[in-house]
């Protein structure tokens, strides 16, 4: 089952953002691990244009989300990972990978790739970069929805968002004065939604085409009672925090999936879900390509 569900307190338009409790759990590891840093490692290498980008200017950046990343994974799970620093000689230590990198923090010579690039192979998450004008500078992104870096490069937060419904358009302009107001150590969580028909991770637009082939060709054919096998839950784990020394802000995202079936099992869930679609407006369905399911998704969840 997920272990985050943003279904619970029920349908709103707000950003639903809270404080993150320890500023060193920006990324997590999980069952999933092995896979899904396989799959982003051959996505990078097999095009490297389409998945990371970088301005020049965010070296210091990078090296402070790097930093941030190897400590709080040495941290929190101390039976795979290590980190070992005198001044700024760096020992690495992956056993879930098998691989130790010795490195000079500050020193992009001494990294195969820059280090956000390099730190972005060590984990599940996506890492996006914005400047203190919230202005996208860089980023690892490989397991988007319905978005790609290239398309959002170089934008502010706000449009970075386009073309959301109008009736999100208050939720962005809090979420961009949060985002101003971010303080240092003190980064917030939240939990975005998606239903989909299929696991695939990489929904970017490069798979658009593909992606909208499979919808209609399964809605066409879905009955309400394989709803809850074909359709997945898809939650997106997402964390904001201010960078010390750049005023950058990393913005992380860890995707996790769950087929419906699996989540309806736990009848308090099951309740929830139900609750939460009903109240889904049309043009929010729309965007989030869920319009062609979306009967037979309520007719399933009306049975609990």
């Amino acid at each position: 089952m997920l272990p985050y569900f943003p279904f619970a307190k029920g349908f709103d338009l707000k950003m639903g953002t809270s404080l993150l409790a320890d500023e060193l759990r920006v990324v997590e590891c999980d069952e999933h691990y092995l896979h899904e840093v396989s799959l982003k490692r051959k996505m990078l290498t097999e095009n490297p244009e389409w998945y990371f980008l970088a301005n020049p200017n965010t070296s210091l950046a990078q090296w402070e989300v790097l930093d941030l990343i190897l400590t709080g994974l040495a941290k929190n799970y101390p039976e795979h990972f290590q980190l070992s620093k005198e001044a700024n000689a760096w020992i690495w230590k992956n056993s879930l990978l098998n691989e130790t990198h010795t490195f000079v923090w500050g020193d992009s010579s001494t990294l195969p790739f820059q280090p956000l690039k390099w730190v972005g192979r060590q984990v599940q998450e996506d890492l996006i970069l914005l400047n203190a004008d919230l202005v996208v500078v860089a980023g690892q992104l490989c397991f988007p929805s319905g978005w790609s870096l290239s398309d959002k490069m170089n934008q502010h937060f706000i449009h970075v968002h386009a073309p959301l419904p109008r009736i999100t358009d208050s939720m962005i302009q809090s979420a961009s004065k949060l985002l101003e107001r971010l303080p240092l150590h003190k980064p917030v969580v939240r939990n975005n939604w998606g239903f989909r028909v299929c696991d695939w991770l990489d929904l970017s637009t490069w798979q658009s085409e593909a992606y909208q082939i499979l919808l209609h060709e399964t809605a066409k054919l879905l009955s309400v009672e394989d709803v809850g096998k074909k359709v997945f839950v898809r939650v997106e784990h997402q964390t904001l925090s201010r960078l010390p020394q750049s005023n950058h802000i990393l913005f992380t995202i860890h995707t996790y999936q769950s087929k419906l079936k699996d989540e309806v099992t736990d009848l308090q869930r099951a309740k929830a879900l139900t609750d939460f679609v009903k109240q889904i407006p049309a043009d929010l369905l729309a965007y989030k390509q869920m319009l062609p399911i979306a009967d037979k998704l309520k007719a399933y969840l009306a049975a609990f």
